[in-house]
């Protein structure tokens, strides 16, 4: 059964206070969104041949997914066993940001593949260490009955940061200088970690419990007990499945909009697809937070598989050149994805094993947003190459099939959850 200790205090966390702590998550979408679908692609595209475009993205995304697989756990037990004058959290988020935008500045002025994968390196060891640490702070903070308001806040941070995040980008782009995208990322990211310092002034404070030696064995035993047991870790693997279905054709939407869709300029038009994705997102999003907090979080992840899912389906049984068409499968998608992350976290606050041992615990479940992007890029880049190579262009029908199967498996794991409806 998961501990419930309420929040400290006790009390309401308070509106304002609320949109401080998600502010955060704002900055990291800001940051991620371009720096994935847009800028990486196209910065691979100038740097190596036509031929091993999708298995390169596919390689650096999936070498970068190592950092994020690991990082984010080990982190977030140290964080949880730390204590400084400035807390247990924020220490970490400073440091990680300060090292996020050195990796920002490696990338920005990649001249060879290899410092570009260097500087892709630093930002997933840095910027995944704040994120484990930031991730602790909403058990820490939010009051259990707020879990609902608090993720529905975080999903319209996360797509309001991805719309203005890809909407620069679109603007950069139409300027001819997509790599100053870099530079505002990297303002954009240091000024919406003010707010959560402030909101969590004061966090860390209590007095950490006595450490008590145990073998190796069961340390590690223990530290891996919320993978296998609890409805816990049927929120990690319904998040594990639903991310790789988008994961598995996101890093691929610039080259299928060239190659199928035939567009003009697919930098340019994947940002704008892009932000239709995240527009039709962030009421859903928003809302359904707020919502799932009375009427539960389930039909909220159903709702989602049968969006996302009707996209694919439709992406490979029309292979669509008509970009109305195209548009509006953006905002049909944007709608699934919006009722997924409404409720993403709340799912995983609700079901945490300890919240004394939230940022190591809220570091795996991290891990199940990050590992997707380790694999299942690098599979999808090889199968696009390998099936393009027989029939041209029918390589982008593998992997929306894929994306399929991921959210249908993802959809009925959250069944599961026997402890939250």
């Amino acid at each position: 059964m998961a501990v419930t200790a309420a929040a400290p205090g006790g009390h309401k966390l308070g509106n304002l206070r609320h949109l401080g702590l998600s502010a955060g998550w704002f900055g990291f979408n800001f940051h991620w969104l371009p720096i994935g679908f847009v800028l990486v692609q196209s910065q691979v595209r100038d740097l190596v041949p036509r031929a091993e475009e999708a298995t390169r993205i596919g390689l650096l995304v999936g070498v970068g997914g190592i950092l994020a697989v690991t990082v984010p756990p080990l982190v977030g037990l140290l964080s949880d066993r730390i204590s400084t004058p400035w807390g247990r959290r924020r220490p970490i988020m400073v440091a990680g940001l300060l090292g996020n935008l050195a990796g920002l500045a490696v990338m920005a002025t990649s001249h060879g593949y290899g410092q570009l994968l260097a500087g892709y390196l630093v930002i997933q060891l840095f910027n995944n260490g704040a994120s484990a640490a930031y991730a602790g702070l909403i058990p820490d903070v939010v009051p259990g009955p707020e879990f609902g308001k608090a993720s529905g806040l975080l999903a319209a941070m996360n797509n309001l940061g991805g719309i203005l995040g890809v909407a620069a980008t679109v603007v950069l782009a139409s300027l001819h200088q997509l790599l100053l995208t870099y530079l505002v990322i990297g303002i954009v990211i240091s000024a919406s970690l003010v707010p959560v310092l402030w909101v969590s002034a004061g966090e860390g404070m209590q007095a950490l419990p006595a450490r008590v030696s145990r073998p190796l064995g069961l340390q590690v035993r223990e530290f891996l007990r919320p993978l296998h047991t609890g409805d816990f870790a049927w929120v990690i693997f319904t998040r594990l499945m639903i991310t790789a279905g988008i994961n598995v054709v996101a890093y691929f939407l610039s080259p299928f909009f060239r190659d199928v869709v035939h567009v003009a300029d697919p930098d340019q038009f994947t940002a704008s697809w892009l932000l239709i994705v995240f527009f039709a997102a962030v009421p859903f999003g928003l809302a359904g937070g707020f919502v799932s907090d009375r009427f539960g979080r389930k039909a909220f992840v159903y709702g989602s598989g049968a969006f996302q899912g009707l996209v694919a389906v439709v992406f490979i049984l029309l292979y669509p050149t008509s970009i109305p068409l195209v548009i509006g499968l953006g905002a049909v998608y944007g709608v699934g994805y919006g009722l997924y992350y409404a409720v993403d976290y709340a799912l995983a606050c609700d079901t945490l094993p300890d919240r004394r041992h939230a940022a190591k615990d809220m570091g795996l479940f991290h891990v199940a947003y990050t590992l997707p992007q380790t694999v299942v890029p690098l599979l999808g880049g090889l199968l696009i190459d390998a099936v393009n190579r027989q029939a041209p262009g029918s390589g982008y029908r593998a992997v929306f099939g894929l994306s399929i199967v991921f959210y249908v498996v993802g959809t009925l794991l959250v069944s599961r959850i026997r402890s939250v409806r």
